[in-house]
């Protein structure tokens, strides 16, 4: 694909601020585009921006807690007024929390599900209804899923809770209902699911350093979603499984 294709594209990612986020933001930006990058932790983010300051694209950092409509609401007016539109979204924010269907509290999960899939909902809804209303027909949506929430049994060893898990598995079929409206329009919006394995992250950062094991760097999970999101409008990569090597699934 032609390099220049990405230069002033605009995309918006969410949990921008660490991990798979921050690597896909520094990618994007290198490459040219123009990237909202939101996480309810905004300075870091801030301070991302000016790391990157010599890179041809740029960063614009925006606080946004995903379990706060009304945030997410002021992100895509900020977007419309300040950008026109977006071409890409990265549904890439998650949380989990060390908690069991026994010990953990309602409230527990109710955090879990406002980030990992209300939120994602609702910012997916925003950015339809605006590429929507800008005459937008081949915007791309990636949604970064887990391998975890793809398949019973269950064979994750990895430190995540029954409602992290659970809300993968939301997003799994939200993921299928959402191709299947689009493609119901005759809409050619992209919408891809990246399934990773173990990822060195922020999230199981100490976990990794008490039960040390092969895990992917971010980077290699951002390469898979460019990989995804680079063919030709035709064809549409649905889902994406990677994982190290030797990881059971």
């Amino acid at each position: 694909m032609d390099p220049k294709f990405w230069t002033d594209k605009v995309a918006l990612i969410t949990g921008a601020n660490s991990g798979i986020g921050k690597c896909l933001v520094e990618c994007m930006v290198g490459k040219g585009m123009k990237v909202v990058g939101i996480a309810r932790r905004v300075d870091k983010i801030k301070a991302f921006a000016d790391e990157l300051k010599s890179k041809p694209g740029k960063l614009f950092p925006l606080q946004c807690d995903l379990s706060n409509q009304s945030d997410i609401l002021r992100v895509f007016e900020w977007i419309e007024k300040n950008l026109g539109c977006i071409d890409i979204l990265v549904n890439n924010a998650a949380i989990n929390m060390d908690i069991t269907l026994q010990t953990g509290e309602m409230e527990d999960w109710k955090k879990i599900f406002d980030v990992n899939f209300l939120g994602l909902t609702c910012i997916t809804k925003e950015a339809l209804k605006l590429m929507k209303k800008k005459g937008m027909n081949n915007g791309i949506i990636v949604n970064i899923n887990d391998v975890c929430g793809l398949k019973v049994p269950i064979t994750c060893d990895r430190p995540v809770s029954p409602a992290y898990i659970s809300s993968k598995f939301a997003l799994t079929a939200l993921t299928e209902c959402l191709r299947s409206e689009l493609a119901q329009l005759e809409s050619n919006i992209k919408v891809i699911s990246i399934s990773p394995g173990l990822v060195e992250t922020e999230m199981t950062a100490q976990w990794l350093k008490e039960n040390p094991r092969l895990a992917l760097k971010p980077k290699d999970v951002s390469d898979c979603i460019f990989f995804a999101m680079q063919t030709p409008e035709t064809v549409l990569i649905k889902d994406l499984v990677v994982t190290p090597i030797r990881e059971a699934m």
